[in-house]
């Protein structure tokens, strides 16, 4: 498995258990990377790094994903659409835990 590979299956880990990392700005702004990125592996995996190297709370949370997923089973069917899903996801998950933060 590739640097890449492991560097976004890492990356959508944390957009599924992490989503209170991502405001609803990051996310847009994820979302027009990506949809301007190619969809080649190492090209997302590039673009991803660069965006998480401008904030330092997901950049540390990526390290500690990466660290623990280099030792775990990688996501072989990673590509544009992947990302694009797991991003809108972790912005819906951010909300529901939100709300239930408010409720309790």
């Amino acid at each position: 498995m590739s640097f890449a590979e492991q560097n976004l299956d890492a990356f959508i880990d944390l957009l599924k258990t992490k989503p209170g990392l991502f405001s609803q700005d990051k996310i847009t702004s994820l979302e027009k990377l990506i949809n301007k990125t190619p969809d080649e592996i190492e090209q997302l995996s590039n673009a991803i790094a660069g965006w998480y190297q401008n904030h330092s709370k997901i950049l540390d949370a990526q390290l500690a994903v990466l660290n623990h997923s280099l030792n775990s089973q990688v996501n072989p069917d990673i590509d544009k659409n992947t990302l694009i899903n797991a991003i809108k996801r972790s912005l819906v998950k951010g909300r529901d835990n939100k709300k239930k933060n408010i409720t309790s």
